[in-house]
């Protein structure tokens, strides 16, 4: 299982540009970073640069450390299903 994901996550070269294409095709996504950026631009204005993108920096390493948890949770729980059925099961699952 790992060598697929492997071959699925790193071996694939147009991963990023599928990404994007489904990110683009959001249009809540799109009018909220519009709606960031206008923002971000004004708060920046009023507090000044420097101490804006202190700000920016931290919101954003608390943003992606509380996503990665919120991903490792979701991990845990698939794991714990998968082999909650592999228990059951007496052949081995397919991948």
């Amino acid at each position: 299982m790992n060598t697929r994901l492997e071959t699925l996550f790193c071996e694939n070269l147009h991963i990023e540009e599928e990404i994007n294409a489904f990110l683009a095709q959001d249009p809540k996504l799109a009018q909220a970073e519009q709606e960031f950026y206008e923002t971000a631009h004004e708060i920046a204005g009023l507090a000044g640069f420097e101490l804006y993108d202190l700000f920016e920096r931290r919101l954003g390493a608390y943003l992606n450390r509380l996503s990665d948890l919120y991903y490792l949770f979701g991990l845990g729980l698939r794991q714990d299903i998968l082999q909650g059925m592999d228990r059951q099961s007496p052949t081995p699952l397919p991948l």
